[in-house]
């Protein structure tokens, strides 16, 4: 069995990215929620840091792996705790309550322009005053070393983009961005770039 079939496997997901450390990058990410807020989490997987997040909230989560998503339904799912299995598309953006975080970790380095403009969109348009968008994503960045751009390159993601490229097609749907990248989150050397959007570009 290669390295993604077994990854298919929700245990051995969660314990690799336990050893090389993505855990603790997820965490950083999630830091700033507060209780009592509404969060739309696309891409969740297994949800395996749902245990982290502030209590009460109200969580819906999206993915396209269905073992992924059952195995979080069972673990953490519940009246105040949903979990979809499919795309997070405008039907389901209709469906949604206002929401205060939009988490989008590890996902714009799997898309190309085009579709990371029209997720971006749409996690805009699901927004309440004063909500904002956290994304992180493999990057290129100047000072990394070696053995981390070696990891960008090797990056299962098509699109692993440099941090203003990022904060270009950001711009596109919001008014205000911040950005930094981190180097010292994994235990393997690696260069994220982690970003904050507010104030959506209302059409």
């Amino acid at each position: 069995m290669g390295l993604k079939g077994l990854l298919k496997h929700v245990p051995a997901y969660v314990l690799l990215q336990r050893i090389v450390g993505a855990d603790r990058l997820r965490y950083r990410c999630i830091e700033e929620i507060q209780p009592g807020e509404t969060v739309l989490d696309v891409g969740c997987g297994p949800a395996y840091y749902f245990p982290r997040l502030p209590s009460p909230l109200n969580y819906h989560g999206f993915d396209t792996d269905a073992p992924y998503i059952d195995w979080a339904k069972e673990r953490f799912g519940g009246e105040n705790a949903s979990f979809h299995c499919g795309d997070f598309d405008e039907a389901a953006a209709k469906a949604l309550p206002p929401i205060d975080v939009v988490l989008l970790l590890g996902l714009l380095h799997h898309l190309s322009d085009e579709q990371c403009t029209g997720l971006l969109d749409l996690a805009a348009s699901v927004l309440s005053p004063g909500g904002r968008v956290i994304t992180v994503d493999t990057c290129f960045e100047p000072t990394q070393g070696r053995i981390s751009r070696w990891m960008s390159e090797n990056d299962r993601g098509e699109y692993v983009r440099e941090p203003a490229a990022f904060e270009k097609l950001a711009l596109q749907s919001f008014g205000e961005v911040d950005g930094k990248v981190i180097n010292d989150a994994t235990h393997v050397p690696a260069s994220y770039w982690m970003m904050r959007m507010t104030a959506p570009n209302r059409t």
